[in-house]
């Protein structure tokens, strides 16, 4: 077999959509700040989010390297000035890397494959979603942003030297009746930022394919 032939059915470099618990197992291992162990859960916090998630992997060469979760927002109004919703809005719910010192520069091109490539995945995966979001869209469902969350303490370059703008900077909840604390709550001054990708043009159904979105 020739080296070009066996790139090809072997990338070097892949991404695959996975089974959610798949991406957890890879937080709570790596030691993701949001997956530490705790009282209640010794062997690492799970991944609680009741919405709609889609989980992604990204191997070199068959070594898992890094891992994104991609999710339906967590508040119906994303930003009411700027006319984001949960139903035209993609949440960037976990993006983290594998501790291995060959990663350590990977989450850049991770989260703009993940803007780029993966977002437009969520169109036709969830149908009450869509039909929802093209009841509010102008009669078919799109995405217009990209949000997520840079964690207490960090300042959040990876996401402003990529376009994202940070639109408010807050504290979670501390729970109560059905709610639980996020454990943001307990990272540093527990204040986290919320940013946003505004893509040039909305993804539609009719438009994922977005290489022209850059």
């Amino acid at each position: 077999m020739s080296r070009q032939l066996a790139l090809r059915m072997s990338p070097v470099v892949a991404f695959y959509q996975v089974d959610l618990p798949e991406v957890v197992e890879l937080l709570i291992a790596w030691r993701h700040p949001l997956h530490l162990p705790d009282d209640e859960h010794p062997d690492g916090r799970p991944y609680t989010r009741p919405f709609g998630s889609l989980a992604f992997v990204m191997e070199d060469r068959g070594r898992v390297a890094a891992a994104v979760v991609l999710a339906s927002t967590i508040n119906a109004s994303v930003s009411k000035t700027d006319g984001l919703h949960r139903y035209n809005t993609v949440d960037l719910a976990r993006i983290a890397r594998s501790p291995d010192r060959r990663d350590e520069r990977c989450l850049r091109a991770v989260l703009r494959i993940a803007r780029m490539y993966l977002v437009p995945m969520w169109l036709g995966a969830y149908a009450r979603w869509d039909a929802r979001s093209a009841e509010l869209c102008g009669g078919q469902p799109q995405i217009e942003a990209l949000s997520s969350t840079s964690l207490p303490g960090t300042p959040g370059q990876l996401y402003r030297f990529d376009g994202f703008e940070r639109i408010r900077v807050s504290k979670g909840p501390k729970g109560g009746s059905r709610q639980k604390p996020s454990a943001a709550n307990e990272i540093a001054d527990g204040a986290r930022g919320l940013w946003v990708y505004r893509y040039p043009e909305p993804i539609t159904t009719t438009t994922k394919e977005i290489a022209h979105v850059g």
